[in-house]
């Protein structure tokens, strides 16, 4: 039915395995890194909250109890008049996600690009709700094509052939996050096809 062709030698699969195979290792070792991490924000979460809850009970939960000194007005120089606080334009920023995980969420985001670990870019106004969209970088696409049920499907939706490797990904319409309990969590999936 397929034809004559030559069967492959045990060898020879293990030499194409073999870069999955340290792949997998790699993936494995960043989502145990991502485990550490989720953990640490975690423990910074309750203390954060712990601290809320004691400024509260003080009654000192006004805006300069927890106010950063980098968000606190200028002083005014001397010999001025009234200096007018400035308005907080909020700029765009842009996040890189890696693998989501089953249920849906970036438990971790990074200010730039890691080249063979980054999958989607998400760009957020307010630092609550951001896009995202995949990346179409020959990196991201062997990275998301090791496992497209892990890395794709929880939180895209797939149009085009999932069975071959796509030259470039094309994002149909973007997804949206929003920022709750320490990860950035799908509202709506990022529409991309396979191309």
């Amino acid at each position: 039915m397929f034809g004559n062709k030559a069967s492959m030698t045990e060898e020879q699969v293990e030499e194409k395995l073999r870069p999955l195979e340290q792949r997998i290792a790699e993936l494995e070792k960043v989502v145990e890194e991502q485990a550490v991490a989720l953990q640490s924000l975690h423990k910074i979460l309750n203390e954060q909250n712990a601290l809320m809850a004691s400024l509260q009970a003080r009654g000192e939960s006004g805006p300069e109890a927890t106010d950063s000194p980098a968000e606190k007005p200028a002083a005014q120089p001397a010999g001025q008049g009234p200096v007018r606080p400035q308005q907080q334009t909020e700029e765009p920023s842009v996040r890189f996600f890696s693998m989501p995980t089953a249920d849906g969420a970036f438990a971790e985001s990074t200010a730039q690009e890691q080249v063979g670990k980054s999958i989607y870019r998400m760009t957020t106004a307010d630092g609550r709700t951001g896009r995202f969209t995949m990346l179409s970088t020959p990196d991201a696409i062997a990275t998301a094509m090791i496992s497209v049920s892990q890395f794709v499907k929880p939180v895209c939706r797939i149009e085009g052939n999932t069975r071959r490797q796509p030259q470039h990904i094309d994002t149909l319409d973007e997804g949206l996050v929003q920022f709750e309990a320490g990860v950035w969590r799908v509202v709506r999936k990022a529409t991309v096809q396979f191309v």
